[in-house]
């Protein structure tokens, strides 16, 4: 047996014979690669409902920090302790972040760009600025409520932790009708071709005077329009994985509302799917927050209202997952409908339509603090103080009354209006216990506070102006101390806002535009309109941020940029244009730098771009007097060249008629002579030999004024100049300048 057990281990690691291979042998130890089965739609479904489950729930966790963030900014916290004692409350929160805001939306919103594309090479940069000045357009000032957007976004991060931006390609149509009277049928064909014509109806009106027919021509059109949307999200309907570092990495990341049964039919989803999942349940039962938002009708979303305005929840979710079971995860578009996330879309994309901000970024995760985070403490201390300083007011102003049971009128003792009277048997009777007044021993602590505060966030009463000794005092380097130590912690807040904000923002943008705008089109950049292409750009185009951020005040700037412009000018009024210090186009930066901090959006207002400028060409120097003899004398050459060519010419013709007359009169003379010789000796002549004579006489005649006038041309050729007399003068001579006078000889 086990001799046998042996054997057949041994058969066993004999290679097996596989009729695939083309050895006809294999190895054991080599695998067969068989091609991976995709996830089911059932497991596919499965897995994208746990995500959302559980990110929802994570939203719903960070939804309780949110909401008691809302009420300290509020004022609404902390609460009142006891009944009957103050409920004073400090506004640190609010008055932080109202400090921090207008400078934030000065910033972003400044007549400076906000971003910059950057060029990888030297070819790109005519791209880049095009690039640059196309987005900060399209994003600044053609998106509709793009300031009241950014406040959104800017004051649930101070408030709340993060503000959510939502960025989206938006196809919409509109359906137009016109109405054209008295057209011939030519130009109704003429209407009728546009590509966007949807249909025409066209009538007679009449005929011309020559009978040609006229119509009515009612067309109407379907125009598709593209456009760029970005949206602030409530923070309660953003969702994302508890695990994420960054937005970009997490596994999914989703966008959960309410629609309803018309919007998604209008999105082309199946009607009696749609709503067969509405109205199941409340999705944002959990969420406090969304219950403080939409106080009035959280509750209300189904009712008594008719089918097409019913609620479903719909999670617009970005999903990394190997569907296809090939080891890699893919980026996946997954919508769902209803409570139970049932899946009705699914497609592929390269991107994550999201962004959010966050002023104190925690490392390694994907949001951060909040000012709220930083001040509730504050918030809550002051508050206690300010309460029992009121206390303590109240009771030294209306101390606690003693009184002697029995012997005075209780209702009396209790009527505190000013002026009333308490009746009492004996004078003794009623006594004030003595309540003094310890409020003022608080106020340094509120100071110490305010001290603390200010370290923390850097506002302070001089940076917002409110302090009247600062604006009295002649202690100008504290004061710009203190302004400057608030700009530092509002500018750190802008540069993260715009590094982990903005900065995605504008390259998501720029993926979204080379995508879906296939046209060429003109837009209006820098007071001229420009033909726009996106279809040829770099979609990976890297942005910097080129917002003013330190430096010290905007007057400072201001100043610092007029001593440049100075000597700039200096150097040019000195140097000329063309030097190697400074050049027209730094100049003119400079002075658009100047008209920026001003205020002005446009400095092609007041200056010119100097590259679109195109110099007169130079005009050739002037010949000196030598010069402008050997011009002289070579045109008269010329001159005496083409005047001898042309006699040479009349003289050619001048030979050519006498010869032909000379030829016609020997002719004539010999046809005579003929006649006359026959007549005088009775005799035939031979005429056609004494003609072959004459033109053998003539034609030599001619080869000898052909070589004369080759020899002439010859001459001229070389440069020779026939002179006044007649002889042969080089070209050489006649430039070599006038004759100059001969000097006597030195005595």
């Amino acid at each position: 047996m086990a001799e046998y057990s042996q054997e057949l281990e041994e058969l066993t690691e004999l290679p097996r014979f596989d009729t695939d291979a083309e050895s006809g042998y294999v190895d054991d130890d080599d695998e067969v690669e068989s091609a991976p089965e995709e996830m089911d739609e059932e497991e596919f479904n499965g897995y994208v409902a746990r995500m959302l489950e559980d990110s929802i729930q994570y939203c719903d966790e960070l939804s309780t920090d949110r909401v008691t963030a809302s009420k300290y900014y509020s004022g609404h916290l902390p609460e009142q302790d006891d009944e009957g004692r103050s409920g004073a409350t400090s506004y640190d929160t609010r008055d932080t972040v109202n400090a921090i805001l207008p400078s934030l939306m000065r910033v972003f919103f400044g007549a400076n760009k906000i971003m910059q594309f950057v060029p990888k090479g030297p070819e790109d940069v005519p791209q880049s600025e095009q690039i640059t000045d196309y987005l900060n357009n399209l994003i600044l000032e053609q998106q509709p409520d793009f300031f009241k957007t950014m406040m959104a976004v800017f004051k649930d991060a101070l408030i709340r932790r993060t503000g959510v931006l939502k960025f989206w390609h938006e196809e919409t149509e509109k359906v137009t009708s016109s109405r054209f009277s008295g057209l011939d049928e030519q130009q109704a064909q003429i209407l009728a071709g546009d590509d966007d014509v949807e249909s025409v109806e066209m009538e007679s009106s009449g005929q011309t005077a020559e009978g040609i027919p006229l119509f009515n021509v009612t067309l109407k059109r379907r125009i598709k329009e593209g456009n760029i949307k970005i949206e602030a999200l409530p923070p309660e309907e953003f969702l994302i994985s508890r695990t994420a570092k960054s937005v970009q990495s997490a596994d999914i990341v989703a966008h959960r509302s309410y629609k309803t049964v018309s919007d998604l039919v209008s999105l082309g989803y199946d009607r009696e799917e749609v709503e067969e999942h509405a109205g199941i349940e409340e999705s944002f039962s959990n969420n406090e927050e969304y219950y403080n938002r939409h106080a009035d009708n959280a509750t209300r979303h189904q009712g008594n209202l008719e089918p097409a305005s019913r609620k479903v929840l719909y999670c617009e979710s970005y999903v990394r997952i190997d569907k296809d079971q090939d080891n890699y995860s893919e980026l996946l578009r997954v919508c769902t409908i209803g409570n139970a996330h049932n899946v009705v879309n699914t497609m592929p994309c390269d991107q994550i339509p999201f962004v959010c901000l966050t002023p104190d970024p925690t490392p390694h995760s994907w949001d951060g603090s909040s000012i709220t985070d930083v001040v509730a403490d504050i918030q809550r201390i002051k508050s206690a103080i300010l309460r029992n300083v009121m206390d303590s007011l109240v009771m030294a102003v209306n101390p606690r009354m003693m009184v002697q049971e029995g012997a005075v009128n209780m209702k009396d003792v209790l009527n505190t209006e000013v002026g009333s009277i308490i009746r009492a048997k004996n004078p003794t009777a009623v006594s004030q216990l003595s309540m003094p007044f310890v409020g003022q021993a608080a106020l340094p602590i509120l100071g110490m506070l305010d001290e603390i505060k200010a370290s923390r966030t850097g506002i302070t009463k001089v940076s917002q102006g409110l302090d009247v000794e600062s604006l009295t005092s002649t202690a100008k380097v504290g004061i710009d101390a203190g302004v400057k130590a608030a700009q530092a912690h509002i500018e750190l807040i802008a540069r993260i806002f715009a590094e982990t904000g903005l900065k995605p923002l504008y390259k998501g943008v720029l993926k979204l535009v080379c995508q879906h705008q296939d046209r060429e089109k003109m837009v209006r950049l820098r007071n001229e309109w420009v033909p726009i292409d996106p279809r040829y750009w770099d979609s990976d185009m890297d942005v910097t941020v080129d917002i003013p951020l330190g430096g010290g005040s905007d007057m400072e700037k201001m100043a610092f940029l007029e001593n440049i412009a100075q000597k700039q000018d200096t150097l040019l009024q000195q140097l000329g244009p063309e030097n190697p210090i400074v050049t027209l186009k730094q100049y003119h930066l400079t002075l658009s730098k100047i008209v920026s901090l001003a205020g002005f959006k446009d400095p092609s207002m007041f200056f010119g771009d100097p590259e679109k400028y195109q110099a007169p060409e130079p005009q050739p120097p002037q010949p000196t007097p030598e010069e402008q003899y050997i011009q002289i004398q070579g045109q008269k050459a010329q001159s005496d060249a083409q005047n001898d060519m042309g006699k040479l010419e009349l003289e050619r013709e001048k030979m050519i008629r006498l010869d032909d007359r000379e030829k016609d009169r020997n002719e004539t003379q010999a046809q005579l002579s003929i006649m006359d010789m026959e007549a005088k000796y009775n005799t035939k002549m031979d005429s056609e030999k004494i003609r072959a004579n004459l033109e053998r006489n003539r034609e030599a005649g001619k080869e000898r004024a052909a070589m004369i006038q080759a020899q002439q041309q010859a001459q001229q050729q070389q440069g020779m100049h026939q002179m006044p007399d007649g002889s042969m003068m080089p070209d050489s001579e006649m430039q070599q300048g006038p004759p100059q006078p001969q000097m006597p000889p030195n005595a």
